[in-house]
């Protein structure tokens, strides 16, 4: 492996570890029997926002049509993700039956969209809810590629963040239906100095450390920080110096990984969760706990050996839907469309 590529290998030991991090945190989440309860990875969420920045930036710089941006973000995220809500729905039956859950033809049909959002319906697994945000944030960098923008992406990233935090801190106060609506009709609102912040991070790793750059992320991580009992339930699981602890650490890392001081974290381990990190996110959260309810509350088992079942059978589906769906798939796709 170059010694570029084994740089960004780290980017895929993030993923992994944003993936394993949420994936306990749902195994264990509201589980009494649970011996221990990985709250801090409500946070993984945030991690993938920053890679994401970074990722989707670095994408657009060696882009140069905006339909070939376009379909390689369906060609990576709707394959796999049609499969899981597939099988998610398909659980929901076998849940139906049992009497813990329920789904009808709309729900299946508006989540196989990834907008189920904007239709009003439920996310069929609750960790789809972050879809919506990524698509958001695909928009808005398209748009700057169609308008010729991506080189100022910083500065009118800043103007962004400057926004967010105009509606989060003035227009929160003073006009709480206004921002009720700006939330739940824009989610990025809530999220976007993390994308933000990767953007920074790449263009700190490509042209090196400017102070204005470093300024922008310090910005990101305080509204980060600010944003705590603000955009989500992070605050219901985690308490304010915990979370502190985990941004730093997040932001900390990010911060030695474009300095190329931290590729000694990457080995089989992480690359491998980072391989099916996308597979196991959008297949993860229903299935485990249909198996806990079901071995645990309908065949007498504890919650441990439970929850490792769980746990293994999601790694399974995930490397199952990575090698027999993700990768096929990309390949077949990249190369019908460049023929």
């Amino acid at each position: 492996m170059s010694n570029k590529k084994q740089r960004l290998a780290t980017l895929d030991t993030f993923r992994g570890i944003a993936a394993l991090a949420v994936v306990l945190f749902h195994l264990t989440l509201h589980q009494a029997e649970a011996p221990v309860h990985f709250s801090w990875g409500v946070t993984g969420v945030d991690l993938f926002f920053i890679i994401s920045g970074f990722v989707i930036y670095m994408t657009l710089n060696k882009t140069t049509r905006a339909v070939d941006f376009v379909f390689a973000r369906f060609s990576r995220l709707y394959p796999v993700y049609w499969v899981a809500v597939t099988l998610t729905a398909g659980w929901m039956l076998i849940g139906k039956y049992w009497g813990y859950s329920d789904i009808s033809w709309g729900d299946y049909l508006a989540n196989m969209t990834m907008f189920q959002h904007y239709f009003g319906v439920r996310d069929l697994d609750e960790s789809y809810w972050t879809l919506i945000v990524e698509m958001l944030f695909y928009g808005l960098m398209l748009l700057a590629f169609l308008f010729n923008k991506v080189k100022n992406l910083e500065w009118y990233g800043f103007a962004l963040v400057v926004i967010q935090a105009i509606v989060h801190g003035w227009v929160s106060v003073s006009y709480p239906s206004l921002y009720t609506s700006i939330r739940e009709s824009f989610p990025l609102i809530n999220h976007f100095q993390l994308f933000w912040a990767g953007i920074l991070y790449y263009k700190i790793y490509t042209e090196g450390y400017r102070l204005q750059r470093v300024g922008g992320i310090v910005l990101a991580y305080i509204l980060t920080l600010f944003l705590f009992e603000k955009t989500g339930r992070i605050n219901l699981f985690l308490s304010w110096p915990e979370y502190i602890a985990v941004s730093t650490l997040y932001f900390g890392s990010f911060f030695l990984f474009v300095s190329q001081r931290l590729e000694w974290i990457n080995n089989r381990i992480t690359r491998f969760l980072g391989t099916i990190s996308y597979s196991l996110y959008v297949i993860h959260h229903y299935f485990m706990n249909g198996v806990v309810t079901l071995l645990r509350d309908k065949l007498g088992w504890q919650f441990i050996p439970a929850a490792l079942v769980a746990l293994m059978g999601a790694l399974v589906l995930a490397v199952g839907i990575t090698y027999l769906v993700e990768k096929p798939a990309l390949n077949y796709l990249r190369l019908r469309y460049r023929s």
